[in-house]
């Protein structure tokens, strides 16, 4: 059959729109991957704030957590200390010393202390090696020493507590000296004057004052104190066995 022309045009037009792209639906999102098994967080010691080692290592010396309370002393001359705050004291060979800080009563007469103890460190935690429960007893109205950690004077980590009092106007100050060696704490020093002043007991123009400041020497050696004020001294200190005793020492003011 022939085809007019208008007949040819219209299958044309037909043919054309087929050709027309079409929209295809979007296909499905893949399902994303689900793991059955929930994460888990395991606490690691590496991953705890200092704060939080240090209350790890405090429940690991006293057996909880504080406020720990002792009756510390002997027969009648026993003192009830609570324990409430610690520091932790890097040594080596992951091993760290734990300082306590014991609180006594409140009496002129009552002293305060530091209790030592030696942990080692594990991967969750510490294990406790050493135990010295008030190591160090000393000061007035119950206030633990007040100390600090330096490096500059024996080979392990040294422990400088300083305590003091009043007395009848007479108001003076002391040091100890520990070295944190690697297996135990050691007095180095177990006293040395640091300040005097009598500015309680004498009238205004008439008192006498001392101040001293322990310094390094040749390490794990020698160590000095030098003293200015009323006393214009530098006193040395030699190591002798595990002490450290002093060269020809002035005579310097005391209480």
């Amino acid at each position: 059959m022939k085809l007019t022309p208008v007949v040819a045009l219209a299958g044309l037009l037909l043919v054309s729109c087929d050709r027309s792209p079409r929209t295809q639906a979007p296909a499905d999102p893949a399902p994303a991957k689900v793991d059955a098994t929930p994460g888990v967080v395991t606490p690691t010691a590496e991953a705890l704030t200092p704060d939080q080692l240090t209350a790890v290592a405090f429940r690991t010396a006293w057996g909880g957590p504080p406020p720990i309370e002792r009756s510390e002393g002997e027969a009648d001359q026993t003192d009830t200390r609570t324990y409430r705050s610690s520091k932790l004291i890097a040594l080596e060979a992951g091993r760290y010393a734990l300082i306590s800080d014991g609180q006594g009563g409140g009496a002129h007469v009552n002293s305060g202390s530091l209790s030592i103890h030696y942990l080692q460190r594990t991967g969750e935690g510490f294990t406790r090696i050493g135990s010295w429960p008030r190591f160090l007893v000393s000061g007035t109205f119950g206030n633990p020493p007040q100390w600090t950690i330096r490096n500059d004077l024996t080979p392990s980590p040294t422990l400088v507590a300083e305590a003091g009092g009043t007395w009848g106007g007479y108001t003076c100050t002391w040091a100890h000296v520990i070295e944190l060696t690697p297996d135990k704490p050691v007095m180095r020093i177990d006293l040395i004057p640091i300040s005097y002043s009598d500015d309680g007991a004498r009238e205004e123009g008439q008192t006498k004052s001392m101040e001293g400041v322990l310094m390094a020497d040749q390490k794990g050696r020698s160590m000095r104190v030098r003293y200015t004020g009323d006393v214009e001294a530098t006193v040395f200190y030699a190591k002798v066995g595990e002490r450290y005793d002093p060269v020809n020492p002035p005579e310097l003011l005391s209480c």
